[in-house]
């Protein structure tokens, strides 16, 4: 839930307190870009210690204190990107660990290509409430009540996962070591990571479009509905690809998958509509993520060795996040520049960069090694 509602609460935060939309998507941007760094960091040391609890519940602690410092501390820009560095460095990297778990929980593919699935549907749920949330706690708290919000839910949702009894992880001498070699030495890895940024730009940009809308039509929530629609859409599509399977190979599937999300983008650019027409862009743009997160999720666990597969899971993740804090940087800087009218360039930069992304991921470079 945290993830779900950082982009927006910390938009929030900042234009609560005054500041600008460059700066706003500047610590989102930073936030998302730390958590990059700090998932596969944290990930390998998941795999090589073979004990997530400990892992995940030490970082959750750190990342909830330098949320209560960034909630106090926007005034300031130099300690506000200090603590959104420290928080996202230090988010728990609660995905890559269950991801790892799928395989072996669900070793037949029947089995988990449904657990990826209702992975990607519970995922969407958050992205629905996440948005929401987050408007109901600054219109109760003030600006700065989302992050706290957020700080509290990081704590006590990693806890409650830690609860769970987990199934014992892959450990050999090399891991134990410390010797494994990195999972982005694998081409195939590589080129997924290059899949998922594109993946993430689009969705990125759509939380600074979402904020331009609602300035446009004078509705400060508009921008939660927007983010709401937005995943609304997505669990629509993750609901009928659990439904109806594709039936082609995942390596195929990835490079289709993303063109369609790069076209279905291209209309939210229309900040200008009404509301209920721009809603229905969003809406539309979530149908196809689901259904490639799901692809990226079952090659992922087909590309890498099972014991480094917390760290492969956690690049998988991270490149996502990367894709969106720079679609969200790109996009207040140029809401900045030119103001809402702005936002429709980065929207449609953001659909080149992510055909360009499916262009690259072919299935002969997506293949496992054998």
């Amino acid at each position: 839930m945290p993830q779900a509602m950082s982009a927006l609460a910390i938009v929030q935060l900042v234009l609560a307190d005054g500041g600008s939309y460059s700066l706003a998507a500047t610590l989102t941007s930073v936030f998302v870009i730390a958590s990059t760094v700090g998932a596969p960091v944290l990930g390998r040391v998941v795999d090589r210690t073979g004990r997530p609890k400990p892992v995940l519940l030490g970082s959750s602690i750190a990342s909830a204190v330098s949320l209560l410092w960034l909630a106090g501390a926007v005034a300031n820009p130099a300690a506000a990107v200090a603590a959104v560095v420290v928080a996202g460095f230090t988010s728990p990297p609660l995905e890559p660990t269950l991801r790892g778990f799928w395989p072996r929980l669900f070793p037949e593919p029947e089995r988990l290509h449904r657990a990826y699935s209702a992975d990607a549907a519970a995922q969407e749920l958050l992205f629905i409430t996440g948005p929401l949330l987050t408007v109901l706690a600054v219109a109760t708290f003030g600006g700065p009540g989302a992050v706290r919000v957020m700080a509290v839910l990081v704590v006590a949702g990693t806890a409650a996962f830690c609860l769970h009894r987990m199934p014992s992880m892959p450990s050999t001498p090399q891991v134990r070591a410390g010797r494994t070699r990195s999972p982005l030495r694998i081409k195939a890895l590589r080129v997924l990571v290059v899949a998922q940024i594109g993946a993430g730009l689009p969705i990125g940009v759509l939380t600074i479009t979402a904020a331009a809308h609602a300035e446009r039509v004078g509705t400060t929530a508009a921008s939660g509905w927007g983010l709401a629609v937005n995943a609304t859409g997505a669990l629509v599509g993750v609901l009928l690809v659990a439904r109806f399977p594709l039936r082609i190979a995942p390596e195929r599937a990835v490079r289709i998958l993303l063109s369609l999300l790069a076209l279905l983008y291209l209309p939210t650019a229309m900040v200008a509509w009404p509301t209920p027409a721009w809603l229905a862009t969003a809406f539309v743009a979530g149908l196809c993520l689901p259904p490639l997160l799901t692809q990226v999720f079952a090659l992922a666990g087909t590309i890498a060795p099972a014991e480094v597969a917390t760290e492969a899971n956690a690049w998988g993740v991270s490149a996502f996040s990367v894709g969106i804090a720079f679609g969200t940087l790109l996009a207040g800087m140029a809401a900045d520049a030119w103001g809402t009218e702005g936002v429709a360039a980065p929207v449609v930069l953001a659909s080149v960069v992510t055909a360009l992304a499916a262009v690259q991921a072919g299935s002969n470079r997506l293949a496992p090694a054998p």
